[in-house]
């Protein structure tokens, strides 16, 4: 069950980014890591269609960046172009202030 994120970027237009069920393994390598409070709480409430402030895109944004390196030092394989995509989506949030709407299928 894929979850859609969008955020509004002008009158009309929307950006748009999805956590895959391919991406949910990986993400929850990280569970219970008290490094990633951030993805942890979106993991956490996934299913639940949250609605995601500036500050906790920022904050996203920023533990994606930390998740990255941690599976790297690991060599654990990962969906690197995906991970990629959901930290530059959470940095435009959080530098247009725009509230992340979330839906999951």
């Amino acid at each position: 069950m894929a979850l859609n994120m969008y955020y509004k970027s002008g009158l009309i237009r929307k950006m748009r980014c999805q956590i895959s069920d391919d991406m949910l393994p990986t993400l929850y390598q990280i569970h219970e890591n008290a490094k990633f409070p951030q993805l942890m709480w979106l993991i956490d409430n996934i299913y639940e269609n949250p609605q995601i402030r500036p500050d906790v895109a920022k904050e996203l944004a920023n533990e994606m960046l930390g998740f990255e390196k941690l599976i790297l030092s690991l060599h654990l394989p990962f969906p690197r172009l995906a991970l990629q995509k959901m930290h530059t989506f959470f940095v435009g949030a959080a530098t247009n202030q725009q509230i992340i709407y979330t839906v999951s299928n």
